[in-house]
């Protein structure tokens, strides 16, 4: 149930990347406007963003009265363990993890007999597509995914011009 949490997470939660969902922590989530302010892995780029509520009641499933700043919002990583002494650990934990994850979301969409492979990075795909299809402008999508290049965004766009494109078949006489 954990794996799937962090999934929907990310689905509402700007599809981060699974190596920045497991290492969020409490400090990263300002509750007062719920907002998530973090450093990204990839892009090593302060990012910030606001959570719809969705994403806001999976963090507080997670919250236990006694956390601290410094621990994970989800309890898979170490609270205790200092990862940044041990950089080659915490790529290896995470690399086990990852793949942890993507087993058990590629069982549940095969169980769901989804016509793909479900995989974490499905979770950026998704947030992606949504948004467009909500109506959020491209620029912003490529902004909260924290893209560096727009033309990465647009290929999101395509797929949602496929979409229009079958739809418009029903016109066909």
């Amino acid at each position: 149930m954990l794996y799937y949490d962090m999934f929907v997470f990310s689905c509402y939660a700007a599809g981060l990347r699974f190596s920045d969902v497991i290492d969020l922590k409490m400090q990263d989530y300002i509750e007062t406007e719920n907002r998530i302010v973090k450093l990204i892995k990839k892009t090593k780029r302060k990012h910030q963003f606001k959570l719809p509520s969705k994403a806001i009641s999976i963090i507080e499933k997670y919250k236990t009265n006694n956390c601290k700043p410094s621990d994970y919002i989800f309890p898979i990583l170490n609270n205790e363990f200092d990862y940044n002494l041990s950089p080659r650990y915490f790529l290896s934990e995470k690399i086990t993890f990852n793949k942890n994850a993507n087993l058990f979301l590629h069982k549940l969409g095969e169980d769901l007999k989804l016509p793909f492979t479900l995989t974490f990075h499905t979770a950026r795909h998704t947030f992606a597509t949504r948004a467009l299809n909500k109506g959020m402008r491209i620029e912003h999508v490529s902004k909260i995914l924290d893209h560096t290049n727009i033309s990465t965004t647009q290929i999101y766009a395509k797929i949602i011009n496929k979409e229009l494109d079958k739809a418009m078949e029903i016109m066909e006489d």
